[in-house]
């Protein structure tokens, strides 16, 4: 192997990320090697390109920016069922970075302007640039320290987690705050699920209960879409109130696929 081939085979090849969960590899197929982790992924393909619709109102009176939401949901799905397919460096720096560049874009579209610095909340274009400055940043350490990323993912979406609990305490629609009570569950499942499947292994493979990562996967989703809507929501309620937001769901009218919807026209679009 010349030394360009090994280069190459350090990064797309198999097993070369310093990361392997709990999960036993190739143990259902020869092709796969954690089977259950790539497979979860499929919630990220699915929900997003089925609630499209769903969200038109929105794309319509408040931001055409859902899209890139739904989008970079579609890309966290399929970079992390190639990464626990093959367990290549390739694969986890992909799925990391997928996840840092939703929240980053979503922190840029979606944080209402009350929670931005002040000396950027009259300038979007700012705002939105110091916010690509930053996502570069973390972008290129990614690749010095790829073993602590997951870590610093977790930094990274904390700021949402205390703006949603902040709103949560002020908020008078029961229905938004039943979602946000939902969501946090969602979130210490989740949490917990992780860091059990990362520390823990050596007691779940005793319990041949290896599966917990996976189900990760269905929970910071869970949490994640939730936690989208809501910052959704808040932003139109705040920011654009003339689109007259409402909280639904489908297609029950109080459970299951939460949306927002914009019932009112509006000649005003944030970006």
């Amino acid at each position: 192997m010349t030394g360009a081939e090994g280069l190459v085979w350090k990064w797309i090849g198999a097993g070369t990320s310093p990361v392997d969960w709990c999960e036993g590899n190739y143990t259902v197929t020869p092709h796969i090697a954690e089977f259950v982790n790539t497979i979860t992924n499929i919630v990220f393909l699915v929900v997003p390109a089925a609630s499209t619709k769903l969200w038109l109102s929105y794309a319509r009176h408040v931001s055409r920016g859902i899209h890139i939401i739904w989008f970079f949901y579609v890309v966290i799905g399929l970079s992390s069922a190639y990464f626990h397919a093959t367990l290549s460096l390739l694969g986890q720096l992909l799925d990391e970075l997928s996840i840092l560049w939703v929240l980053m874009v979503s922190y840029t579209l979606f944080t209402p302007v009350m929670y931005r610095p002040k000396f950027l909340r009259s300038n979007q274009r700012l705002y939105a640039a110091c916010m690509v400055a930053l996502s570069v940043l973390i972008t290129a350490s990614a690749f010095v320290q790829p073993a602590i990323n997951a870590y610093a993912l977790f930094i990274v979406g904390l700021p949402a987690v205390a703006m949603l609990v902040v709103e949560m305490r002020v908020m008078k629609d029961t229905s938004v705050v039943r979602l946000s009570k939902i969501t946090l569950a969602a979130l210490i499942l989740a949490a917990t699920c992780w860091v059990c499947d990362r520390f823990l292994c050596a007691m779940w493979q005793a319990l041949d209960l290896t599966v917990l990562h996976g189900l990760w996967h269905v929970l910071i989703f869970i949490t994640a879409y939730s936690m989208q809507v809501l910052f959704c929501y808040l932003h139109a309620v705040q920011d654009v109130p003339e689109s007259r937001p409402e909280l639904r769901y489908w297609p029950r009218r109080t459970w299951a696929l939460p949306y927002v919807f914009c019932p009112a026209p509006t000649h005003q679009k944030t970006p």
